[in-house]
């Protein structure tokens, strides 16, 4: 097999293993406690990152090769390719299962964090309102009800 073949393999093989890390964790997220979401969440954007560097090395070799590039973009007729290049061809589809799955699974974690999102802006929202109602409570309590009452505090107390 080339070796060109074997290196684009290789690099295959580490970003479906990758993928299938995004994967778990993408699982995880629609179950784990709300405040595990952005661990989650970091994790995934470290794997993303290292992807991103496989997938620049593979950019690399379909500049190399016009068959790995038809391989890699799925623009090639499986009857035709040659022994070496349907492995290449087996290690793209399996790449292109995970990915499946992940994109399956946004959905139900983007409607986790959208729902999770809302559940804190509520919270916020009525902590505020409850701080904004102790603060007129406390602000009638020193007043009184009716209107303004001025309180003369001197500056200027000696001890």
């Amino acid at each position: 097999m080339s070796e060109i073949y074997e290196d684009v393999i290789g690099y295959l093989r580490e970003k479906s293993k990758l993928l299938s890390e995004v994967e778990k964790i993408t699982d995880s997220m629609a179950v784990v406690p709300q405040e595990e979401l952005l661990g989650c969440t970091e994790k995934r954007g470290k794997l993303v990152d290292e992807i991103k560097i496989i997938d620049d090395k593979l950019r690399e070799f379909a500049g190399m090769d016009n068959d790995i590039r038809s391989v890699l973009n799925n623009s090639c007729e499986k009857d035709d390719l040659t022994p070496e290049l349907s492995k290449v061809y087996i290690e793209v589809l399996a790449v292109n299962a995970v990915l499946n799955r992940i994109n399956s699974n946004d959905n139900v974690i983007k409607n986790r964090i959208e729902y999770e999102r809302e559940k804190i802006l509520n919270k916020i929202q009525v902590f505020n309102q409850g701080g904004e109602a102790a603060t007129q409570r406390y602000y009638k309590s020193i007043h009184g009800t009716g209107g303004l009452t001025t309180v003369n505090v001197s500056r200027d107390i000696k001890i």
